[in-house]
């Protein structure tokens, strides 16, 4: 064979190949199209069908939408497609009538059978759409992904506890963070407690005693954040005796955060006798929510630290003090010792955000 018909056969298959790889590119792209075309029919039909049930449901008129609900199937799209995008905007009855037609379509049911699929993105889809629903009886099947292989799916399992909430939900996100292998970050953890709010309350007040500082931690901000106001004690105990200062810093901000009176010795004690500069800010800045001018002179002596740290916030906790504090950091800002840089800055900050304020009142007269 020469070279001349080799070239000829290679130009041939080249232009055999090129023709090929078009008609299929072009056959895929049509087929998307369709798809596509189907899929916004089936969503502009499915669409006022789902609005008008969720408007008339109350009428007790709406039992032929709810069945044509339930009895829904699509080819180029879903119900729970459609749901997804609405249940994150609905209240009170209109979402819970919603989550009863994916129960009744058997949504739910499926939803939990899928968090043991093989597939990462099935799993991951089953714990968003369970969150979204908020439904209780997904909670332990919601749990047991916090230990998924694959990290989308343990932060969405974390983001989907706290839409569901409840004691249960904030139980199995704090036990599982009290774990030397746990796999979660504790921030998502944080907001998602957060978010469940005070049902989360007794697991948060046994986080106090978790094994891991992180939990303790964790557990002590959140009760100061969410206002549990039947934590004090409990609290108290740690910052007075939590052997981990990032426990202590938690439980002293929480107790400033929730400002109870009671509160004022044992931070007293610990500006007394703490070490760690984080705490003793902390202590500072909680005796500065507290506002009783009976600790000035204590926050006197925290002024006088050697850690910028502790003498800014003792002088910040001063000026919230009012009348008393304010004449109190005017004399020490007048000193060369420690203490007087703080006091002078925090007054100069005072100062300008009071002018600051002045002005904006002037501008809007």
């Amino acid at each position: 064979m020469s070279t001349a018909q080799i070239l000829t056969i290679a130009a041939i298959t080249n232009l055999v190949l090129i023709i090929g790889l078009s008609l299929t590119t072009a056959m895929v792209k049509i087929r998307r199209e369709r798809r596509a075309k189907a899929r916004e029919l089936e969503l502009g039909m499915l669409r006022p069908v789902l609005l008008s049930y969720l408007a008339t449901w109350e009428d007790g008129n709406a039992r032929d939408l709810g069945d044509t609900l339930i009895k829904h199937r699509s080819r180029a799209t879903s119900f729970e497609e459609v749901v997804a995008g609405l249940l994150p905007k609905l209240r009170g009855a209109d979402r819970s009538v919603l989550v009863d037609i994916l129960r009744r379509r058997g949504t739910v049911a499926k939803a939990c059978k899928d968090t043991s699929s093989w597939r990462s993105v099935r799993r991951y889809q089953a714990v968003e759409l369970l969150g979204s629903a908020g439904v209780q009886e997904g909670t332990p099947f919601v749990a047991k992904l916090l230990d998924d292989k694959n990290g989308e799916v343990r932060l969405a399992s974390v983001r989907a506890l706290g839409r569901i909430g409840g004691l249960e939900a904030a139980t199995a996100l704090l036990e599982h963070l009290d774990r030397e292998d746990a796999r979660i970050p504790p921030h998502p953890v944080t907001m998602a407690l957060l978010r469940i709010g005070t049902d989360a309350t007794e697991p948060l007040l046994v986080g106090l005693t978790a094994e891991r500082a992180t939990v303790r931690t964790i557990a002590a901000e959140v009760l100061g954040v969410l206002g549990i106001f039947s934590a004090v004690p409990y609290l108290e105990d740690r910052l007075g005796s939590d052997l981990h200062a990032a426990v202590r810093v938690g439980a002293a901000h929480a107790v400033g955060r929730l400002g109870m009176p009671s509160s004022i010795p044992v931070l007293l004690e610990t500006l007394a006798r703490e070490h760690d500069l984080e705490v003793l800010a902390a202590g500072c800045t909680a005796l500065g929510r507290i506002a009783d001018p009976s600790t000035i002179p204590a926050l006197e002596g925290a002024i006088g630290s050697q850690s910028p740290t502790v003498r800014v916030a003792a002088a910040l906790a001063m000026i919230l003090m009012g009348a008393p504090g304010m004449t109190r950091l005017r004399l020490i800002a007048q000193q060369d010792a420690i203490g007087g840089d703080a006091a002078r800055e925090i007054l100069a900050r005072y100062t300008i955000s009071i002018g600051a304020d002045s002005a904006a009142t002037a501008a809007k007269v």
